[in-house]
C-alpha cells in the first residue's frame, strides 16, 4: 500500500511539471544501462559523458542515450595527464530541451560552455556548472515531486584533472619555428695553397748581331799575292 502512495505521488510530480512521459508505464526505479565506452582515464583525470539516476539510472561516455527519461546525442570523453574533457551536443530530460554542454580541465583548471540557461521551476531544475576549479559537472538536471523530493537526477559532461608534468594536447600544430644556424662553418681552409702554378716561359733570346770592326783598327799586312788595299 505504501508502494502504491509513493508510485502515485512521484508520476503526479512529474505529470504536474510536464514529464508524465518518463513513467508512463508506472515503472518505479527500474535501472537501465547503456553501451558506454570507458574514459581512458589517466592518473588523475577523469571524464564522464551522462549520468542518470534515481527512477531511472543511465550511463554514456560516448555515443548517444535514447530514453523517454534522458536522450542525448554528441557524447564524447577523453582523459590525459593532466588533461580531461567531456562533450554533450544535446541533452534532453523529461521531454525538456537543456541544450548542449562540454566541459575541460588542463592542469588542475576547468572551463565550462552551454548553450541553455539556467531553470528553476517548483519541479525541474536546471544547473550549469563554473569554471575554475579541478573539477566541474557541465550541468545537473533534478525533477522533484510537490514536496521537494528528488524523483531523477541528471549529470552531464563531467572533468577532473591534476596538474601534471607533462603538458595537455592543444589541439593545435606547434607555432614555434626552430631558431636558424647562427655560427659560421668552422671548417673554411686559412692556408694558403702550396702548389704554385708554373711561371710562363720566357721570350726566345734574340741573337746577338756581330760588331764592326773598329775605323781605327789596325790594318792587316798583305800576305804574298794578296793586293793591298788602299784608300
Amino acid at each position: 500500500m505504501v508502494r502504491t502512495i509513493e508510485r502515485r505521488a512521484t508520476q503526479r510530480a512529474l505529470t504536474a511539471a510536464g514529464l508524465g512521459g518518463i513513467l508512463a508505464a508506472g515503472i518505479v526505479g527500474i535501472s537501465l544501462s547503456t553501451p558506454a565506452s570507458p574514459a581512458a582515464a589517466a592518473s588523475g583525470s577523469t571524464a564522464f559523458g551522462v549520468r542518470a539516476s534515481n527512477t531511472v539510472n543511465l550511463s554514456a561516455d560516448s555515443g548517444s542515450l535514447s530514453n523517454p527519461t534522458v536522450s542525448a546525442t554528441g557524447i564524447s570523453t577523453e582523459t590525459g595527464a593532466g588533461y580531461a574533457k567531456a562533450s554533450v551536443s544535446s541533452l534532453t530530460v523529461g521531454g525538456k530541451a537543456v541544450g548542449s554542454v562540454s566541459a575541460s580541465c588542463k592542469q588542475g583548471v576547468t572551463t565550462v560552455s552551454h548553450s541553455g540557461g539556467d531553470q528553476d521551476t517548483p519541479f525541474f531544475h536546471v544547473h550549469f556548472g563554473k569554471s575554475g576549479g579541478p573539477s566541474a559537472t557541465g550541468v545537473t538536471v533534478t525533477i522533484t515531486d510537490k514536496s521537494g523530493k528528488v524523483s531523477e537526477t541528471v549529470r552531464a559532461a563531467g572533468v577532473s584533472c591534476d596538474k601534471a608534468s607533462t603538458q595537455p594536447p592543444t589541439g593545435e600544430p606547434p607555432t614555434s619555428k626552430p631558431a636558424p644556424p647562427t655560427g659560421r662553418p668552422t671548417g673554411v681552409p686559412t692556408g694558403a695553397p702550396t702548389s704554385k702554378p708554373g711561371k710562363h716561359p720566357t721570350a726566345t733570346t734574340k741573337p746577338k748581331t756581330a760588331k764592326t770592326p773598329d775605323k781605327d783598327a789596325t790594318p792587316v799586312t798583305p800576305k804574298p799575292g794578296h793586293l793591298a788595299v788602299t784608300g
